[in-house]
């Protein structure tokens, strides 16, 4: 076995080695020794203040809230970096509402880059959506304001980041969550405590800055990180007593990682999806989220010891955190109802009513492709899901400038924001999203659609047979999944894939509901 791992491990060195000749032969408009000092974002960090732990800010129905994106320092892996934060904080404010509730943020842009602020996952009215040239008509620039009004229609853990540059401006630091809950009481099945985590990486290097001020780098894989994160720390722990249920809001905001999410000697009930609970809870060993999924669990802790939380896959297992159980006295025990799988009956009725259009003719049929000068397609079967950079310094160097990442609409042959659909407000649209895997660089694909929610019906013609409304779905390579999007909000939408670079390389399509 160690001798299979050995050959894996030269070859995968020997396509890299490769694929960076073919590049560094290549007549590159940006070479990265070629560089200027005022081309790359500045990393100083003099008299900057140090990010702070996050708030719990609760908004009634028609609050306001100031919310400033700034510049602060951080010490990760025992260096001081330059961070971005929302109200000196990494994540911002957790943002607790009311679901049916309305409220104002005023958005603040205190750091060096055009901003504008993107609710996800709320079907809001489309122009504090934050995306310019759809809805918001200009970015907030440095030292401007703008006034976000939001609306939150449904339950469940929403994120709020930038939508200008997040390859950089959310990979900084700049996100947080929105934790909507029911207005109707005992909706909720009772825990012991509620703890929101955002799971992300980060990588740190030697070189002294690596974000350009005119394109995104790492565009072929995305960034990954090389130091994991939790609430914005490495080495996250949490301190739980012995027989305690927690509720989990999950969240990923990593610019492309794709985390499988598992606490080993813990038991993992799954609740709920983006934006509504499932049909009915399930128990789970581990959870596949990819970024901008969000995900409810409650987690039950029978002993007291050290649990690890880890990010375990086919090709590596690395610790996020951990989670401390000591003894100690429960005010209230939740066992028996934890212990009980239930079923959603406003979520199951739902779905029963809308059974009628799963079967419906196919509207719509995105394909995903890629335009690259290299040819990274693997001889074989390539791996559904790419779960670390195995070809680092060749990612690196591969810039927006040199890919295009494409979302072709098969009828038109339309590619990214040349396709325009258009949707009637009230109808029910069938759309299939297929992950070619002779691309030129096969990889999963997070695709997210603004304003709106969708039920994810089949995963390469598996049925899926536990319902939860959804923003964002996870294609992996050579898969083909089929959504249902409910044309419910009124307004103009981007659709596009949710790694972040992959955004910055021109993949998103736009589409209107009137």
């Amino acid at each position: 076995m160690q001798t299979y791992k050995f050959i894996v491990l030269l070859l995968g060195l020997f396509t890299e080695f490769l694929a960076f000749s073919q590049m560094e032969n290549m007549n590159h408009n940006y070479n990265l020794n070629l560089v200027k000092k005022d081309e790359v974002f500045s990393n100083a960090t003099i008299g900057l203040p140090f990010v702070k732990n996050a708030q719990v800010i609760k908004l009634s129905n028609g609050q306001n809230y100031t919310l400033i994106a700034k510049q602060v320092k951080q010490n990760i892996n025992g260096k001081i970096v330059k961070r971005f934060a929302y109200n000196g904080s990494i994540p911002g404010p957790i943002i607790e509402v009311q679901k049916g509730s309305k409220v104002k943020i005023k958005f603040i842009n205190q750091t060096e880059v055009d901003q504008t602020l993107h609710s996800h996952g709320l079907r809001l009215n489309y122009l504090f959506d934050g995306t310019v040239g759809l809805g918001q008509k200009a970015p907030v620039k440095p030292g401007e304001t703008f006034e976000y009004e939001l609306y939150f229609p449904d339950t469940g853990v929403f994120f709020y980041h930038p939508h200008i540059r997040e390859d950089y401006a959310q990979d900084m630091g700049l996100y947080g969550n929105y934790l909507v809950s029911s207005d109707k009481k005992n909706a909720i099945i009772p825990v012991n405590k509620m703890v929101p985590i955002i799971l992300d990486d980060i990588l740190l290097t030697d070189a002294e800055n690596s974000y350009f001020k005119g394109y995104a780098n790492y565009a072929a894989m995305g960034r990954f990180g090389n130091i994991m994160l939790i609430n914005g720390v490495e080495n996250y722990k949490e301190k739980v007593t012995q027989g305690e249920i927690i509720r989990f809001f999950i969240t990923n905001s990593a610019n492309t990682r794709t985390f499988n999410f598992n606490i080993p000697g813990a038991k993992i009930k799954l609740i709920a999806a983006d934006m509504s609970p499932f049909e009915k809870q399930e128990w789970i060993e581990s959870l596949i989220i990819a970024p901008s999924e969000r995900y409810i669990v409650d987690v039950y802790f029978k002993n007291k010891g050290i649990y690890k939380i880890l990010n375990s896959n086919s090709e590596s297992k690395t610790q996020l955190g951990l989670i401390e159980v000591s003894e100690g006295k429960l005010e209230k025990s939740f066992i028996d109802d934890f212990m009980v799988l239930q079923e959603d009956k406003i979520q199951k009725s739902e779905m029963q009513k809308l059974s009628k259009h799963f079967n419906k003719k196919v509207d719509k049929n995105l394909i995903i492709s890629v335009n690259m000068k290299m040819d990274h397609s693997q001889h074989g079967k390539p791996p559904e899901i790419e779960w670390e950079d195995n070809m680092p310094k060749m990612n690196e160097h591969m810039t927006s400038q040199d890919v295009e990442w494409l979302l072709i609409d098969k009828e038109t042959n339309k590619k990214n924001m040349d396709v325009f659909w258009k949707f009637k407000k009230g109808n029910y649209y069938k759309i299939i999203i297929f992950n070619d895997p002779k691309s030129k660089h096969p990889m999963q694909h997070p695709i997210h659609f603004h304003g709106q929610r969708f039920l994810v019906l089949t995963d390469n013609k598996v049925k899926n047979n536990n319902l939860a409304w959804k923003d964002t779905v996870l294609v992996k390579t050579g898969h083909t999944v089929e959504i249902l999007l409910e044309a419910s909000n009124v307004g103009k939408w981007m659709s596009h894939c949710h790694i972040a670079e992959h955004l910055s390389s021109g993949m998103a399509i736009g589409y209107s509901v009137d």
